[in-house]
This record gives structure tokens, C-alpha cells and sequence, in this order.
């Protein structure tokens, strides 16, 4: 016991005293209380409301049993209210009779049809908004409405699938990969890349018809560029075109030897300097026709699967839509639902919580 005028010290309180304290489960156990309590007194008043409540407590204790199975207070509480509550629905379900019941049996299995095809919908519609976004098209989905919208986008993704398909080029060569990985790959060189089709279409095209007599052998290199060889011919070659050139001005008089030399000597010395430049731009394009050349490929193939992808969950969206709408027209479905929604119009919300609290997750 604490001294006269003292209090307990903050956390020497009973663990399971702290996690009752703690733990929101104990309010909503006796949310469940007092709605099954408010449920068995409208038995005489109005039976199809208070059993609706009575299932929708039943629904809502399984959630709250797993929640409390690490406090062993707390879920013997839940048990006992468990065993109560299903005495208490057992006997409102007895005194209320089976001609009251049923259609509202009826009623809740039709919601959770009509909102097990609600999320077929919804997911169809993300899955398609994903595949969308992941090769950078408008996301447009929210006009997918109606079964013939959804259809009328199927024969558009059909057309744009069957012409990125044609498109796909063949695998680039190691060689052109190995260029595309020397460059950083995917992670360093997706962004800087072209993303217009005819663009990249065009490119990959001049790739392949300029790469195509280098299988092989690696791109982008060159034996003479850097080599020995072209740093003894240009300085070998400069310095005969300088001094034969020097020696033809020199001399007066006829020389037509020596200004021949000269002239051959500065025309090498011009043909070498071409070759070095053209040798190193033949070495840059290579790379960058390498570049291409996989991009090429890489790009088609993604938009190809991607597109693939898309146009199979149009056409889950358009079965979803078709299934939802049949639902709506059948008189033994959509029709009963409206027709049970006019009855007890005020019991709407109870059984779409009873619905929903036991409805499980569309598979996706």
C-alpha cells in the first residue's frame, strides 16, 4: 500500500492491469456488449433488426478473439461473452421464426454476391490502371464504366499489342550487351534513353544496319587508335611533310622532285590525321549504335509484356462488368435486392455491415 497521501508510481501496476489499460480491445468488447443488449430488446419491437445486429456482434467477435489471445484476462472475457452470445442468437433466431429470417438471409447473401463482384471490378480496374502506368500511357480507367467501354479499350489494347509485337526486334548480340553493361545497364542508362516508340524504332534500325558487319569482335574498339603504331606514323609522317616542304621552299631554282615529295609527304601526313578521326567517331558510333540496338529491344519487349498484361485483366474487367450486370438484371438477383432494399429500406446499412464483415478479400 502506498503511504497517506501518496500514489502508485507510475508502472507498478499489475501487467495485466497496464495491457487492459492499454489495449483498445476491452472498449470495443463492450461495444459488442451493449449492441447485442440493444439487439435482444428490439425482439418484440422489430425481430429483423435485432437479429440482424445479433449476426453482425457474431461477425465481429471472431476479429476481436484473435486480437486478444495474448491477454489470457481479456480473452476469457470473450469467451464467455462468445458462449452468451450465441445463446442469446440460437433463441432470438428460435423466436423470431424462420418466415422472418429468410429473406433476410436472402438479403445479406445477395449483398455479398453484388459486392464480391464490386471488387472483381475494382480490382480488374487497378490492375489495368498498374500495367497503364508502367509503360507510361494515360491512366483512363475511371471511364471504364460500362461493359462497352471495357470492350471498345480491350480492341484498342488488342491493336497495340498485335503492333508492338510485330515490332519486337531480335536479341542484340553479346557484343551490344556488353557495351549496354559497361555503360551502367539498366539502373543508369533507362532514363537517359528515348522513350517515344518511332524514335527508338528508328535508331535501333541505323543500330543494326551499321553493327551488322561487326559480330564478332567487341564494339567500339580499335587496334590503331592509342596503339604504338599511330603514335610513330603521325609523328614519322609530320615531320617528313615539315622538313620536305621546308627543304622545296629553300631551294630556289627547279625542284620538282623535291615538291613532289613534299606534296605526297603532306597528303600522307592529311590521310593519317583522317584516319585517326574517323577510326575514333567510328568507335563512338559503335557504342552508341550499341546503345540503341539494346534499348531497342529492351523497350519493345517491355511494352510487348506489359501491354500482354494489360489487355488480360481488360478482359477480367470486362467479364467482371458482364457478370455484374447480369447480376443487376436477373429478377432472381438484382431484381430480389431492390425489391428487399424497398421492404426495410432502414435496414440497408445493418445488413451491408453484415455483409462486408464477412466478406472476404476478391483473390487477386
Amino acid at each position: 500500500m502506498p503511504p497517506p497521501g501518496g500514489s502508485i508510481p507510475p508502472g507498478s501496476g499489475t501487467g495485466e492491469y497496464a495491457s487492459t489499460s492499454q489495449n483498445p480491445l476491452p472498449r470495443a468488447l463492450r461495444l459488442l456488449k451493449t449492441q447485442l443488449t440493444l439487439a435482444v430488446g428490439l425482439r418484440e419491437e422489430d425481430p429483423e433488426r435485432a437479429w440482424l445486429e445479433a449476426v453482425s456482434v457474431r461477425e465481429k467477435i471472431d476479429t476481436l478473439a484473435e486480437g486478444a489471445a495474448s491477454d489470457p484476462l481479456l480473452k476469457a472475457d470473450v469467451e464467455r461473452f462468445r458462449f452468451k452470445l450465441e445463446e442469446s442468437l440460437r433463441k432470438l433466431t428460435r423466436d423470431v421464426g424462420d418466415e422472418v429470417i429468410a429473406p433476410l438471409y436472402s438479403w445479406v447473401d445477395l449483398v455479398r454476391q453484388r459486392a464480391r463482384l464490386d471488387g472483381e471490378v475494382e480490382t480488374a480496374k487497378s490492375r489495368v490502371a498498374e500495367a497503364r502506368a508502367s509503360r507510361g500511357a494515360p491512366d483512363n480507367v475511371a471511364s471504364l464504366a460500362s461493359e462497352e467501354q471495357a470492350t471498345a479499350a480491350l480492341e484498342a489494347a488488342e491493336r497495340d499489342l498485335a503492333a508492338w509485337q510485330a515490332d519486337v526486334p531480335p536479341e542484340p548480340t553479346t557484343e551490344a550487351t556488353a557495351v549496354w553493361a559497361e555503360f551502367g545497364g539498366d539502373d543508369r542508362l533507362r532514363r537517359a534513353m528515348p522513350a517515344d516508340g518511332g524514335v527508338v524504332r528508328s535508331r535501333g534500325a541505323a543500330a543494326r544496319m551499321l553493327l551488322e558487319g561487326a559480330q564478332g569482335r567487341p564494339l567500339g574498339e580499335s587496334k590503331y587508335v592509342g596503339s604504338v603504331a599511330e603514335f610513330l606514323v603521325l609523328p614519322s609522317i609530320g615531320a617528313a611533310a615539315l622538313l620536305s616542304s621546308m627543304l622545296a621552299f629553300a631551294r630556289s631554282g627547279p625542284h620538282v622532285f623535291l615538291s613532289a615529295v613534299s606534296v605526297v609527304a603532306c597528303g600522307s601526313f592529311g590521310a593519317a590525321i583522317v584516319a585517326s578521326v574517323q577510326s575514333r567517331r567510328r568507335m563512338v558510333a559503335e557504342r552508341r549504335a550499341a546503345l540503341d540496338l539494346v534499348w531497342h529491344h529492351t523497350m519493345y519487349n517491355e511494352q510487348a509484356r506489359t501491354l500482354d498484361l494489360e489487355v488480360g485483366w481488360l478482359r477480367a474487367l470486362q467479364a467482371a462488368l458482364r457478370a455484374r450486370r447480369a447480376f443487376d438484371s436477373h429478377k432472381g438477383e438484382g431484381g430480389q435486392l431492390a425489391e428487399l432494399a424497398k421492404w426495410r429500406p432502414d435496414l440497408e446499412a445493418v445488413v451491408s455491415e453484415v455483409a462486408k464483415s464477412s466478406l472476404a478479400p476478391p483473390s487477386l
